[in-house]
């Protein structure tokens, strides 16, 4: 087949970038694939790039709200088999791979600008119509896709199926995949010691890791909200991240100040071995590479059931599940059951490296060769010749 997948940037940093970095590796392997991007690197030399126009390419919402246009003028469907959106991003699509429901990003997007008195006002709209934008972008080209629908786990095509009024065989889960030589328990011994030095971290310490950017969108508020709630513990909490600190600083208790690293955007294998368990306490989420990486490499996994959270964490033998939260009494006991969750692994620091170990055992299912042999299939059974 002749396959063109449309999306933003493509390259192997993460999110859906990395995705589709993955994917059409693998699909190039049989088919003819050809991206239309704005950005791309790392990719596979059989991959055809077709770089887009955007003004301001370097913004990233520039880069959302201009390519339903530029992918409508620059993809022409009688040229190809498949055309492959990322949700709604192409309006000539006729599939899509969704990353995310932009119905429960919406909601939270308000509520993070909302939280952002610095924002001006004219951003602050702009960015809240563009997000009702967004979400009409998906819903057109999902319900134009029909059959040929792929969400990056299983709970993401359940919300599909919910929020947009399809039925259960025209949606199919393509769980995203994890690169296990990258991620994997050899990480600890290779940079452990190393970075806990560089930190002035000894083993003694309980060491928590959150990482990644969107904070208010990933939970980092019911983490931080979370640890004050602690005893006097010798725990640390390691923000690995796109962020400003001050953002989150009212968070932090004076006595913990000295606890919380922000890191800013790092490599992330030597914070995985650093750590001693992984918090992530989304909002919203598609899959959550993150998430999959963490348990991959060993750590016990705090999550809401959001993306791959529910598929990866057994409740007591390989993390704990948290709720979400629609009112502030509903965010406090998210924050308590956090601080209790994080005293109990302290505390038993065994049973914490076994529920690692029993994580890595769910993160195994998810592999990159999977999530292309699935989408593959999706789209054989719909458009080969």
């Amino acid at each position: 087949m002749k396959i063109a997948i449309v999306i933003e940037k493509a390259d192997m940093r993460g999110g859906q970038n990395r995705v589709i970095a993955e994917l059409s590796r693998r699909l190039a392997v049989r088919h003819d694939v050809h991206l239309f991007c704005f950005e791309a690197a790392d990719l596979a030399p059989e991959v055809t790039v077709h770089l887009l126009p955007c003004p301001l390419r370097h913004r990233p919402i520039m880069q959302e709200i201009c390519i339903p246009l530029a992918s409508r003028l620059a993809v022409k469907p009688e040229q190809f088999d498949v055309i492959l959106a990322q949700g709604g991003n192409c309006p000539v699509a006729n599939s899509t791979l969704v990353h995310i429901s932009q119905v429960e990003l919406a909601q939270v997007k308000r509520q993070a600008f909302a939280q952002q008195p610095d924002m001006p006002a004219w951003e602050r709209t702009i960015r809240n119509r563009w997000q009702q934008t967004a979400l009409r972008n998906e819903i057109r080209v999902v319900r134009k896709c029909r059959g040929a629908v792929m969400a990056v786990s299983e709970q993401l095509r359940r919300t599909l199926i919910s929020d947009y009024g399809l039925a259960e065989d025209e949606v199919s889960a393509t769980p995203n995949g994890v690169d296990h030589d990258r991620f994997n328990l050899q990480v600890r011994e290779r940079y452990r010691h190393r970075l806990r030095t560089e930190l002035g971290l000894d083993d003694k310490s309980f060491v928590v890791l959150f990482m990644g950017a969107r904070w208010l969108e990933k939970g980092l508020d019911r983490l931080l909200s979370g640890v004050a709630m602690l005893p006097d513990r010798d725990v640390h909490v390691l923000v690995v991240g796109d962020g400003d600190p001050t953002s989150v600083a009212h968070l932090i208790p004076e006595h913990m100040t000295d606890h919380v690293h922000f890191t800013g955007l790092q490599p992330p294998e030597p914070y995985f071995a650093a750590a001693d368990c992984f918090v992530f306490p989304t909002r919203c989420e598609g899959f959550g590479l993150v998430m999959a990486e963490a348990a991959a490499c060993g750590l016990p996994l705090i999550v809401t059931p959001a993306g791959v959270g529910a598929e990866l964490v057994e409740p007591g033998v390989s993390g704990y599940l948290l709720p979400q939260a629609t009112d502030d009494a509903q965010e406090r006991l998210i924050a308590k059951q956090i601080a209790a969750h994080l005293a109990s692994l302290c505390g038993n620091r065994d049973a914490a490296r076994q529920m690692g170990l029993a994580a890595r055992e769910k993160s195994l299912r998810f592999t990159w060769d999977r999530q292309a042999e699935l989408v593959e299939q999706v789209l054989t059974a719909r458009f080969a010749r």
